[in-house]
């Protein structure tokens, strides 16, 4: 892509021109209104993760009658918009996002994470493999999407793989992402450091970009490394100075700690076309070998999020569609599952098999996908129909994720070749 500077008034200078950008917003322009429009269509993700792996037999996955399968005592079957699932006076926030949202949502149950390790088996679940080369899926479709996005996947809290495409990634959490843009934090360490005045900053920015530009435009006929690094340069000049002009606007300033206001302002990020993907760590102690009654209130804490944030998302305008709800896919899942009885302490320890939570636009809702046999472990399941089947294969995450790839626009083929995704997925 080449530059071309055809006016004195150049994008950069727009921002930094209060008067211009004054000017063009009593006309109805603002700063990435363009490229928000270009990119609505896109398919955006926000990804919920328990790393510590909860118990999928708390609400998603649960085995009534069953001597291989300890359930919470206060857990009560439950059924809502075609998913069974456990309810009760212990998760009453699950039952609600169901019989709200249960058409929007499905479960997919029995899959196999091929690992009982915590690291390896985020990896396992976000990527598909073990390879370190390999992005993971919020990563993959904010990389490769059509569109340009200031922060393409935005992770708030939680892990996040990068691989080869860390320059997709933007890590939000702690707080430091405005002082960042706007180099207050250089005020911030143990020795005080200058900091240029607001005017000086911008003139300063507006020297570097006019030289990073001219440079472009020498070296872009030839390509080259240099090239490509020139225009990645002003591109993330270009990212920044639209990020600094929005702040206000996507509510930057305020990142808040909640689960529920963490997902709310992922998916105004994505409203505003600022970013594609996020991912956003679902607090609480998961890994329960000591006592499994934490479950319960923490995947119901989720819920209560989730409800949140389906209600959010349903009553604020999309940017193409009616409603926000129909261009976000919310994914909730885990590293792997626990077993399916308790131990000697009263809690569960590492079991391979998951379930996950998938929601929103493009998804096939109202089911259960993939199922496990009265031991917790999953069964041979037709891809095509999400059904147990003799003639089918088990799950596996790199299933789910290669869906999600292609729910999201992307040839699974060309990241994971031969890995088949769960079609049944897809609406």
């Amino acid at each position: 892509m080449t530059r071309r500077r055809t006016s004195p008034l150049s994008r950069r200078q727009l921002f930094l021109n209060a008067g211009a950008l004054a000017a063009l917003a009593r006309i109805g322009w603002h700063p990435g209104l363009t490229r928000a429009a270009s990119t609505a269509r896109e398919r955006k993700f926000l990804f919920f993760f328990a790393s510590g792996a909860w118990d999928t037999t708390t609400v998603l996955d649960p085995h009534w009658g069953s001597d291989g399968v300890d359930m919470d005592p206060e857990a009560e079957p439950a059924e809502a918009n075609g998913i069974s699932f456990a309810g009760g006076p212990e998760l009453p926030s699950a039952e609600a996002f169901f019989q709200r949202w249960g058409n929007r949502a499905a479960v997919v149950n029995g899959m196999d994470a091929h690992t009982v390790g915590h690291d390896s088996g985020r990896q396992m679940t976000l990527t598909g493999t073990s390879a370190s080369s390999y992005a993971d899926w919020p990563t993959l479709l904010a990389a490769h999407a059509q569109g340009e996005y200031p922060l393409p996947h935005l992770v708030m809290s939680g892990p996040s793989f990068p691989g080869t495409e860390g320059a997709a990634v933007v890590r939000a959490g702690g707080g430091t992402l405005i002082e960042l843009l706007d180099a207050s934090i250089v005020g911030q360490g143990s020795p005080a450091a200058p900091r240029l005045a607001d005017p000086a900053d911008r003139m300063v920015d507006a020297v570097v970009y006019e030289r990073m530009s001219a440079f472009f435009d020498q070296r872009a006929p030839l390509g080259g490394r240099a090239s490509r690094e020139a225009e990645a340069l002003l591109g993330s000049l270009e990212r920044t100075m639209e990020l600094e002009g929005r702040r206000f606007e996507a509510g930057l300033s305020d990142l808040g700690r909640d689960l529920a206001d963490q997902a709310i302002k992922a998916v105004e990020m994505m409203r505003l076309g600022l970013s594609r993907c996020a991912m956003v760590g679902i607090p609480g102690g998961w890994d329960s070998h000591g006592d499994n009654t934490v479950q319960s209130p923490q995947q119901d804490a989720l819920f209560e999020a989730l409800d949140a944030l389906f209600t959010h998302m349903a009553s604020t305008p999309g940017l193409v569609t009616p409603w926000l709800v129909d261009e976000v896919v919310v994914v909730c899942l885990s590293e792997f599952g626990r077993t399916p009885k308790l131990n000697g302490g009263g809690g569960k320890d590492h079991w391979p098999y998951l379930s996950a939570l998938v929601a929103g636009s493009g998804v096939n809702g109202g089911r259960s996908l993939g199922a496990t046999d009265d031991g917790l472990v999953g069964l041979p399941v037709d891809f095509a129909t999400g059904l147990p089947s003799d003639t089918g294969e088990v799950l596996g995450t790199e299933n789910l994720g290669t869906a999600l790839l292609r729910l999201g626009g992307l040839d699974p083929e060309s990241v994971l070749p031969g890995i088949q995704p769960l079609e049944a997925l897809l609406a």
